[in-house]
This record gives C-alpha cells, sequence and structure tokens, in this order.
C-alpha cells in the first residue's frame, strides 16, 4: 500500500531540528513492504499546492498526520486540502494532541476518519493491514474511529507501550529532505530512550511514553549517531524527557560517543538532581556542549505544589558543575503555574537573573500551556487554575490561556512581554560582541546560526526563490542579488550562504531554454 505521511510545519520554529517522529513510523511500515513518503514541511511554507502536488504524484492509499497542540489547527487544514484532493483515501492522525483530545478532534475535524492513540509504529501497521484487508480494524490496538452516521467515536482495546525498543526498525531519514536540513544547520534528534517517572503535573509526558523509562542498546544510539555524521550533521539532540535518569546507560552512551570520537556535539535534557560533578565532566569528555535544565520557578512552595520534587539550592548546585565542567546550562522556566502571584513572579524573574549572573546561565521563560494530557489540565479546579481558553492556536507558550488567584494574565504577560523585551536587547548586544570579536563558544555558533536562519527563513515562508522568474545562463549570480535585496543583508553574507546551499544540494537549478529556475528540494 502508498502511505503518504505529513510533518506539519509550526507557528515559529526559531531552531528547528530533523525529528525522528515520523521516519520511525515510515520505517516500521517499509519493514512491512509498504511504499511511504513523507512530506516534511517543517522547513517550508505550507500551502494547499504543496499538498496537491504530493497527492497528485505518489496517489496515496492511506494518509497520516502527525501533530501536538501547537501546530494541530495546522494539521487539520493539512487534512482538509487532503480530502478536497481525495475523497475516499482513509486519514489518520496521531501524536499527544489527538491522542488526550479524541472526541473534540472528530467534532472539529469531519476529514478525520481514524486516531493512532499514543506510540504509533505499530498501530499504524496494523491499521495498513487492515486497510488491506488482513485484519479487523476492531482488532487494531490503541486505534480510534467514528461511525459519522451514528455520531459515535469508537475506540478499540489500549495498545501496550513497546518494551523492547530496539526491536524498532532504524528512522526512515532518507524520507525527509535531509539537504534543508544541513542547510539550516539543523541538530539531528535521537531517542535513546522513552518514559520519565516523574510527576510534574504540567507536562503530559508521562501519560505520552508511560512512567516506566525503556532504553535502546548504547551501541545502537551511537551506530546512528555515527551514521548522522556521516550524512554531514555536527551537532544533536538527545530528546529523551531525562538523559541523566539511569546511570548505566547515560555512561554507556557517553562511554561510546568518548571511545569512537565522532567529533559530534550534542545537547540534552536533564533535572538538576540527577546531576553529579562526575556525570557533567562525563558529558562534556563524550561531546555535550549544553543542557536543558527544567526549572520551572523561583519559588520554592510553587514547585512543590507541581510536583518538581526539586529545590532552588539544588538549581544553583547543578549550575554551578556546569559551569565548571564547560558545558552550557539553560534554566527553562515557565510562568503562571498554580500558586503564582506577583510575589512568586518577581522571585522567578530574581533567580533567573542571579542564576545569569553568578554561573553565566542561559535562561529561559513560557507561559504555562495546559495541555491535553496533563494533570493540571485534567485538575485544573482542584489547583486553583482558572482556564481562559481552549483555543489550541493559542497554545504556543506565548499567550495566557490560564490564569490564578494571585497572577492575572495582564501580570503574566507582563512578564513575557519585559523578557521578549530582554532577548532583543541582549540580540542588539550580541551584535556589538560579534562585530568586536568577544563573542565566543557555544554563543558564538547559536548567534551565527541564528543569523543563518533569519536569512533562510525569509526565503522560504516568503517563498522568494520560488517567485523568480528564469534567470540568465547558470543564474548563480542573479540569484545571489535576489536573496540580498529580498532578505535585506549585506551581498557577501548572501553569497556565502547560497553558495553554500547550492553546494548542499538543498537549492536546485533547472537548466532550460528560458534560463534556470530554482527550487528547494523535497
Amino acid at each position: 500500500m502508498r502511505v503518504l505521511l505529513i510533518n506539519p510545519s509550526y507557528p515559529f520554529e526559531e531552531f528547528p531540528r530533523l525529528l525522528v517522529t515520523l521516519p520511525y513510523v515510515a520505517a516500521a511500515l517499509r519493514a512491512d513492504g509498504h511504499e511511504v513518503e513523507i512530506l516534511d514541511l517543517l522547513l517550508a511554507r505550507t500551502t494547499p499546492a504543496k499538498i496537491e502536488r504530493r497527492m497528485e504524484r505518489f496517489r496515496p492509499q492511506a494518509v497520516g498526520i502527525t501533530s501536538v497542540t501547537l501546530n494541530h489547527h495546522i494539521a487539520e487544514g493539512i487534512a482538509a486540502v487532503v480530502r478536497k484532493c481525495d475523497e475516499r483515501v482513509p486519514i489518520v492522525m496521531g501524536g499527544p494532541h489527538v491522542s488526550f483530545e479524541i472526541e473534540g478532534s472528530f467534532q472539529r475535524l469531519p476529514a478525520l476518519d481514524f486516531v493512532a492513540i499514543g506510540e504509533g509504529e505499530h498501530t499504524m501497521r496494523e491499521l495498513v493491514g487492515a486497510l488491506e484487508g488482513r485484519m479487523d480494524l476492531r482488532d487494531v490496538r490503541g486505534l480510534a474511529g467514528i461511525d459519522r452516521a451514528a455520531g459515535r467515536v469508537w475506540k478499540t482495546a489500549p495498545r501496550p507501550l513497546e518494551d523492547d525498543l530496539d526491536t524498532l526498525p532504524n528512522p526512515a531519514r532518507d524520507l525527509v529532505p535531509l539537504a534543508r536540513y544541513l542547510a539550516f544547520d539543523s541538530h539531528a534528534s535521537v531517542v535513546t530512550s522513552r518514559g520519565c517517572p516523574y510527576e510534574c503535573i504540567f507536562c503530559s509526558a508521562p501519560a505520552w511514553t508511560g512512567r516506566k523509562v525503556r532504553y535502546r542498546d548504547p551501541a545502537q544510539c551511537v551506530d546512528e549517531i555515527e551514521e548522522l555524521a556521516r550524512l554531514g550533521f555536527t551537532e544533536i539532540t538527545i530528546e529523551d524527557d531525562l538523559f541523566t535518569l539511569y546511570r548505566k546507560h547515560f555512561l554507556a552512551v557517553c562511554g561510546e560517543l568518548e571511545r569512537r570520537a565522532t567529533g559530534i556535539r550534542w545537547n540534552a535534557f536533564s533535572r538538576v538532581d540527577t546531576i553529579t560533578p562526575e556525570i557533567v565532566e562525563t558529558m562534556a569528555r563524550a561531546g555535550c556542549q549544553a543542557i536543558c535544565f527544567g526549572v520551572e520557578s523561583g519559588n520554592q512552595e510553587v514547585l512543590d505544589l507541581v510536583k518538581k520534587n526539586s529545590n532552588l539550592d539544588k538549581v544553583k548546585q547543578a549550575m554551578r558543575m556546569t559551569q565548571d565542567a564547560g558545558i552550557s546550562a539553560l534554566a527553562s522556566f515557565i510562568i503562571g503555574l498554580p500558586g503564582e502571584t506577583e510575589q512568586t513572579l518577581r522571585k522567578t524573574v530574581e533567580f533567573a537573573e542571579e542564576l545569569k549572573n553568578e554561573f553565566g546561565s542561559l535562561y529561559g521563560f513560557h507561559i504555562l500551556s495546559p495541555f491535553p494530557g496533563t494533570e493540571v489540565r485534567e485538575k485544573a479546579a482542584e489547583y486553583g487554575l482558572e482556564i481562559l481558553s481552549s483555543d489550541w492556536t493559542q497554545y504556543d507558550a506565548n499567550h495566557v490561556v490560564s490564569r490564578t488567584p494571585g497572577a492575572s494574565p495582564e501580570a503574566i504577560q507582563a512578564v513575557s512581554d519585559a523578557y521578549e523585551d530582554t532577548i532583543e536587547r541582549y540580540v542588539r548586544y550580541q551584535d556589538h560582541l560579534f562585530a568586536t570579536g568577544q563573542l565566543q563558544g557555544y554563543e558564538r555558533k547559536t548567534y551565527l546560526r541564528r543569523k543563518r536562519q533569519t536569512l533562510l527563513w525569509k526565503l522560504l515562508l516568503d517563498e522568494v526563490v520560488e517567485s523568480l522568474p528564469a534567470l540568465a545562463g547558470d543564474g548563480v549570480a542573479e540569484l545571489k542579488r535576489h536573496v540580498a535585496e529580498a532578505a535585506g543583508v549585506p551581498a557577501d553574507f548572501a553569497s556565502a550562504e547560497v553558495e553554500r546551499v547550492l553546494a548542499l544540494g538543498a537549492l536546485v537549478g533547472d537548466r532550460s531554454a528560458e534560463g534556470t529556475r530554482f527550487r528547494w528540494a523535497e
């Protein structure tokens, strides 16, 4: 069967990463002999024309679309276009949002036929088999569907989580536009485990991947990382919810990375209570350049209420240990949590500044989005949280969609706005540091990446390349001029970026009697 999998774009994505969600599903389907394509719209403007072209060329017999709450409205639009292209093709959606919002998803989207609940590899394999007539739909575990005539949603038996992750085929990254990700200087994602044992009420991960953590073979993980290095990636993000949880697994992965000397640099997510000097020193030797810590709040009472099971002294200790090991630390905060007041908001801002001044830690503020599948949403009233909106387009961690008795939406938004102003000032300050040769290390790397990606986003989202006429000769000189003018960047920077992107194969020139037309590789 021909199966088309679609990865929607996001409303915004500063540093896009090559994710593995759909490549894992695609690999599972290909292992069963199916013909699979991925339409990856993450690094593109999502337009009906792009979807229509792929539907017309590939003529899929089933279409799968993934989404999270942040981009679910975009996924809904894609499904509607697919349905216009083919009135009969089965459309299935997967991902955490639809898994926790099954009835609402069917109500909002008449084009939707099925929801794959939870991890999708085996459910998609069985669903496609059922569509071919090899099994009954009701025997596909982890599936929801709808009887439109009766207006009734049905669900099959839950699907157990896959205990042995090593039985899953390697992600089919060959089906995504690798050249685009390389052009964006993107991180590639690697998953070495699934699951999280903690109970943070604002997170849906335990409900999605389970509280029992399942681990991959460390050698296979590093095999995958070496393959990414051969493909041209120089940095990866280890997407595990908590990479440093299980000492034996973590040390084995780091030991393999250090022994093989892949040269690849990587980032990971961690908790402050799982860090020791030995751990961060091991990570540094293995190529770790940055760790993101979920700090969440600068107030201990708020941390206790949201079941973070952490304390502010441990935060400082972790930041110091990370700094001493030569690894950049990012402290991630959530504002608007249960128990938040204007005083706790001030304490959180002061604590974030204290971490920056004392340890050089970067920090980021995100407004609470009570996503489907989180305890804070399911028990909002018990936690004194008022949910103000279920407009999913606002669930982007930049809009206030809930409030507490002690913190008004205006107070929460004011902290977020002030943080954004601080970031804008800091970016201007980085411009000065870079121009004077004072920007070093990880900050210099991220600064250059941001400049490069800003240019490429401009070209992609404004469809600058696609709008150009046929250019004389090989067209490269004219292309450079158009890029510089459209993006408002210096000619030498535009020239260097065009040369780099062409060399990677992300931009392709099609020559004809009229001249050369350029397009982004798919």
